[in-house]
């Protein structure tokens, strides 16, 4: 599979990473981006920093998500504010095309966190988006079935721009202005205190950040009911840095709009926090690099139209006109049809084909057709059975990034390998994978066995002891002779650890570590096999995570 490097360049923090073609990391970083030092300095950076992680990968391409306003057709930076000096008119593409030798794309940040919720995040199967991101200041992105609408000067979606009562909707909602009106209101200096401090502050019944959240929430909702009326989307995804407050303020986002949307309009659109949060950025450029990747064989037939128009004949012309109209029905379209159409000979076609070297109505035809294709690659496909089952195990694989800590992995592996016996206790669809790991253990030479059914496992609590571990399956942490079992094993003293796909379930308080799989409501498309499957992939990590690690396994007795 294909690996991208991506960026995504902030006005404080720079991040970077390998990711592969479906949007997996394998390995990110982040750095301050000392924007103050300006444009040539932020693009050293990424020379130097993309210059270490090419000489470990083999990359296909690069892909860039900044601040400022973008023309994502020729990469350039069109507008930087002031805290970026020296950015604004920086050809990135060109620059770091030149410098790795790679393609490059770049597009504007907030336009990449719509695209990355579009793509594999809260999004994914609304046809219709609007993704705001609330931060030091207010950004938004349209999608529409899948694509960005940057609009006629790349300036599509910047609701913080809009006015409200008087001021600018970023002058009223952001962060910046939550800080800036609680550290006035109590004296002290904006660096005395963040938003994170303001809602800790509110929780503690703080009058003064109660109040403000409020002010921020009231504003807020103005602008998301804007998006919601001028725009009418299916789904509004608020992102931003403010989103790790979601259980305090979605409540009071929710509770606003109700009074500022009529029922009939807000009960159409979904209202939905972000997904993929601060790596939205760099996720959202691998979407931007590989939906301009698609385009390049319909590009290459409308630039080659384009650049030569200029020697066409008004009848050249018609037929130039006539292919960019009906790209779609082209490679269908035999020469003498097109010709009756535009009441023209085949000759004029053909010397038209002839003048652009495309070469022949033939080799027109290809080209029409390998741009259709492109255009359709990125598009909602049709709903088989194929692509369905297809599309839920790549979402459960993707939702399992984000379950699991590779140091909880860690501690498991430590706990099996300093184990004198493993037992294993599944029940239902989780029998397979507890005999299965109990053969895999036996492999690497340690004593494991696995229980399915009640007698055997209530044998078994005769010989748990403290060097025992017990692992307990459970998909939904609520089986009721896992947890017995699980309770039991503590009671003796053994090791418990739990995996199941619900994080406050039983199984999982009752052990001692617990390990989450993803639920099968989590993955649309639903597959009957997906269980299984998610407790295999986890299983199968925690195993290469004591290859690589090199534990020594001391010969045991084997069951």
């Amino acid at each position: 599979m294909r690996r991208f490097l991506a960026f995504d360049i902030g006005g404080t923090i720079l991040k970077y990473g390998v990711l592969t073609e479906e949007g997996t990391f394998v390995e990110k970083y982040e750095c301050l981006t000392e924007a103050y030092l300006g444009g040539p300095a932020i693009l050293d950076k990424v020379k130097r920093l993309g210059e270490t992680l090419i000489n470990q990968h083999t990359i296909s391409g690069i892909c860039i998500s900044t601040a400022g306003q973008v023309d994502s057709n020729k990469g350039e930076i069109l507008y930087a504010s002031s805290f970026i000096p020296d950015y604004t008119g920086t050809p990135l593409k060109k620059e770091l095309e030149t410098f790795f030798q790679l393609p490059v794309e770049v597009e504007n940040d907030v336009n990449c966190a719509g695209l990355a919720e579009s793509w594999i995040g809260t999004g994914r199967d609304a046809k219709s988006l609007f993704c705001l991101t609330i931060g030091t200041g207010i950004g938004g992105s349209y999608i529409i079935d899948n694509k960005l609408q940057a609009g006629h000067s790349f300036s599509a979606g910047e609701i913080g721009y809009i006015p409200i009562e008087g001021s600018q909707f970023q002058d009223l909602a952001s962060t910046r202005i939550l800080v800036r009106n609680v550290a006035k209101r109590k004296g002290i200096p904006e660096s005395e205190i963040d938003g994170k401090e303001i809602f800790a502050l509110a929780q503690l019944d703080d009058e003064i950040c109660i109040q403000e959240i409020n002010r921020l929430v009231y504003y807020l909702a103005k602008g998301i009911t804007t998006i919601a009326y001028m725009m009418n989307p299916e789904m509004i995804i608020i992102g931003g840095g403010i989103t790790a407050q979601k259980e305090y303020l979605y409540p009071l986002i929710m509770a606003q709009l109700e009074k500022d949307i009529m029922p009939a309009v807000l009960d159409k659109v979904q209202i939905e926090i972000a997904r993929n949060l601060n790596d939205a950025g760099m996720i959202g450029a691998l979407r931007h690099f590989l939906l301009q990747e698609s385009l390049k064989p319909l590009k290459s037939i409308t630039t080659i139209i384009e650049s030569n128009t200029h020697k066409l004949t008004k009848h050249e012309q018609n037929i130039a006109k006539f292919i960019i109209l009906n790209l779609e029905s082209m490679p269908n379209k035999t020469i003498s049809e097109m010709s009756r159409q535009l009441n023209l000979s085949e000759a004029t076609i053909t010397r038209f084909c002839k003048k652009l070297e495309i070469g022949s109505y033939n080799k027109l035809r290809l080209m029409a057709k390998e741009a259709i294709v492109s255009t359709r690659l990125y598009e909602q496909t049709e709903n088989t059975s194929l692509s369905s089952v297809k599309q839920a195990y790549t979402r459960m694989f993707n939702k399992f990034d984000t379950l699991n800590e590779l140091e909880d992995i860690k501690q498991f592996k430590d706990r099996l390998v300093s184990a004198k016996k493993v037992f294993l206790y599944g029940a239902g669809e989780m029998t397979l994978v507890a005999k299965q790991l109990k053969y895999k253990l036996m492999k690497l030479g340690m004593e494991a066995d696995a229980f399915s059914d009640l007698y055997q496992m209530e044998i078994s609590t005769h010989v748990l002891d403290r060097e025992t571990v017990v692992i307990g399956l459970s998909t939904s942490g609520y089986d009721a002779h896992i947890v017995n079992m699980m309770e039991s094993a503590k009671n003796m003293g053994s090791t418990t650890i739990g995996i199941t796909s619900q994080q406050d379930s039983p199984v999982a308080l009752v052990s001692d570590i617990h390990l989450l799989v993803p639920a099968t409501d989590d993955i649309q498309g639903y597959s009957h096999s997906a269980s299984e499957v998610c407790a295999f992939y986890l299983l199968d990590v925690l195993l290469k995570e004591m290859q690589n690690n090199g534990e020594v396994i001391s010969q045991k007795n084997i069951m």
